[in-house]
């Protein structure tokens, strides 16, 4: 394809569109961290990068198309990149979930400070977990994986032609899996604080002069505290788990989006 004709210009600007999209959406690329140009830098270096690898035959929009047409397209795009993005981010919100489950448990749920990737406010221990499942996201190379991705859903759904709505059951399937994470991250500590909240009632009804309270919270945070650092050597596992899962349903999506 001529790189002067018009129907590769546009072309070449729907391959930018989904990448954009997905670099906007998806884990650590999507990070408030990054100022906006730099992602409009990066979207535009891995779209050049892209073109010798793309079948951009495939990606062929006629030159007379009309501007409804066009913007269809775009919007098409865009729900391809921003899919694919949602994958990873309904996974980490599992993470943030059971980060949650335990601040409040742990009677640190009002304890706030600004989360760097996301600049918005969070609890303590979820911002520890949140930042460890970064790191690790990081050291599995799962940026490299996404890209992998990115560029083998130019082969599964070639421009122009995704099914959004064949995704829908998958993420259903996902949705429900964001709450059994988190739910799963915050098992131990919900059980091990139950027995101990149920510990004080049954000290409040022998002592009913003591202040229950006032020895409870304290006791409860150090307790908390304890169990994230024994807990901590073995949340590389569980979220090197879930990473897969998140690249499983990643290529569910794919293949769900893709024309039949």
């Amino acid at each position: 394809m001529n790189i002067f004709t018009v129907e590769f210009i546009i072309a070449s600007f729907l391959i930018f569109v989904r990448v954009s999209s997905i670099l906007m959406t998806a884990p650590f690329f999507g990070s408030e961290f990054f100022p906006a140009r730099v992602k409009l830098f990066f979207a535009v270096a891995m779209t050049v990068m892209l073109y010798p690898v793309i079948p951009m035959q495939e990606a062929y929009i006629p030159a007379d198309a009309t501007l409804i047409e066009l913007v269809v397209a775009v919007i098409r795009e865009v729900l391809v990149g921003a899919t694919m993005g949602l994958v990873g981010q309904i996974v980490f919100g599992g993470v943030q979930l059971g980060g949650q489950f335990i601040s409040i448990k742990v009677g640190l749920g009002f304890a706030n400070m600004v989360d760097p990737l996301t600049q918005d406010q969070s609890a303590l221990i979820t911002q520890l977990f949140m930042i460890f499942g970064v790191v690790l996201f990081l050291a599995i190379d799962g940026e490299h994986m996404y890209i992998q991705a990115l560029y083998r859903s130019f082969d599964i759904v070639p421009i122009g032609e995704v099914q959004a709505q064949l995704a829908a059951p998958v993420f259903m399937d996902m949705a429900a899996q964001l709450f059994i994470i988190g739910v799963q991250l915050a098992a131990p500590f919900i059980i091990v604080l139950f027995i101990l909240d149920l510990a004080f009632a049954i000290f409040g009804r022998i002592m009913p002069r003591a202040n229950v309270f006032f020895i409870a919270l304290p006791l409860k945070v150090l307790i908390g505290l304890t169990m994230v650092l024994l807990v901590a050597p073995n949340l590389p596992v569980v979220f090197s788990q879930m990473f897969d899962l998140l690249f499983d349903y990643l290529g569910q999506v794919l293949q769900a989006i893709g024309s039949s």
